[in-house]
């Protein structure tokens, strides 16, 4: 289905302001050097903001790209051609058993994980179950995570996991029968966006389902508008899952022992996380957010920097994506100043309504 773009407005909303106003003054606290901005409601963008970098420029976005695999893969479940039940060893079979079983994944649970838990991080993997320096490829990448043994029993434990998000990735591969970035660049076209809204960073393409897309702040809100129910893109089956995903303390917050690591440590009591985004219900609707980071240690890319978003109940979707050195401590504050403009009571304000 295309969606018709509606012209943005003319002028920022007062919503869109409010959220640069809060984006500027942690820029000027914490040193960033540039940043792009940009808020949408439902699927018309209300406000962008250029500091140093155009709100229409592409820059990497980390792990804001597992909210493009998660809806890549609901086309698939939408289109019957994958089920949320579905197992590795059955959508993989022939992988697994090619060149006489000696593809067969080192810890026997692997080929139990089911798609339902890779959206929600609990298969049970570990955080980065791939070789940053030796993968060059999703496929690679892939058969390096199919050689890692499990942190759990899948099903059993919520914890974040990079790598859940690459066997997503790779999983549409074999369904589109082409380059994952080509395959799931159609969730694009799907919101009447060009096909090359999003491309994959030529030194992220081994981890590009989990965080090697690079897309401008305005072209991501707009992708945002995949989670609005008003847009369609999420079909029945997809969306009733969506809604049905209980609540759990454990994406708020890790446990030390045995250690995991919470994906959804801004929503306090039990949030739920699926499709690539962490997920709050509230009297409204529901809240979305997710963050991404990059980091030094990854080999040939020198490149620091980070990206969020928030979606209210009211269907406004807010984008930051930005570069230079941060820590938890920048970044945390970023997320609680985007998040409690975006929660505040103006920010409920509708035009029309």
């Amino acid at each position: 289905m295309l969606l018709a773009w509606q012209p943005a407005l003319s002028a920022p909303s007062p919503v869109a302001e409010s959220v640069d106003g809060a984006v500027t003054a942690w820029m000027k606290t914490y040193h960033i050097s540039d940043a792009e901005v940009a808020v949408a409601l439902h699927q018309n963008i209300v406000g962008s903001y250029d500091h140093g970098w155009k709100p229409t420029e592409r820059h990497p976005i980390a792990s804001l790209s597992k909210a493009i695999t998660g809806v890549c893969i609901a086309g698939l479940v939408d289109d019957k051609r994958l089920a949320m039940t579905d197992t590795l060893d059955s959508v993989l079979v022939g992988y697994f058993k090619r060149n006489n079983g000696a593809n067969a994944p080192k810890d026997p649970r692997f080929t139990a994980i089911t798609i339902d838990e890779l959206l929600t991080h609990r298969a049970g993997l570990t955080k980065n179950a791939f070789d940053d320096k030796n993968d060059h490829s999703v496929s690679a990448s892939f058969k390096t995570a199919t050689q890692t043994m499990l942190d759990f029993a899948p099903g059993s434990t919520i914890s974040y996991s990079d790598s859940g998000y690459l066997i997503l990735g790779y999983i549409a591969q074999v369904f589109g029968n082409q380059a994952y970035g080509t395959v799931c660049g159609k969730v694009f076209t799907r919101l009447g966006m060009p096909a090359n809204a999003g491309v994959i960073d030529d030194t992220l393409v081994a981890r590009a389902p989990n965080g090697g897309w690079d897309i401008s702040a305005q072209d991501y809100a707009k992708f945002l508008y995949s989670f609005d129910k008003q847009s369609g893109v999420l079909g029945p089956v997809t969306s009733q899952w969506l809604d049905a995903q209980p609540g759990d303390a454990g994406y708020a917050k890790g446990q030390k022992s045995p250690p995991t690591q919470a994906p959804c440590p801004r929503f306090p009591g039990k949030p739920a996380y699926a499709l690539g985004v962490c997920m709050k219900h509230t009297a409204l609707g529901t809240q979305y957010y997710h963050d991404g980071l990059l980091h030094h240690h990854m080999p040939d890319y020198p490149k620091t920097g980070g990206s969020f978003f928030f979606v209210n109940e009211a269907g406004y979707a807010a984008v930051v994506i930005f570069s230079g050195e941060n820590d938890g401590k920048a970044y945390g504050a970023l997320e609680k100043s985007v998040i409690a403009v975006m929660t505040a009571k103006a920010a409920y304000a509708v035009p029309g309504q």
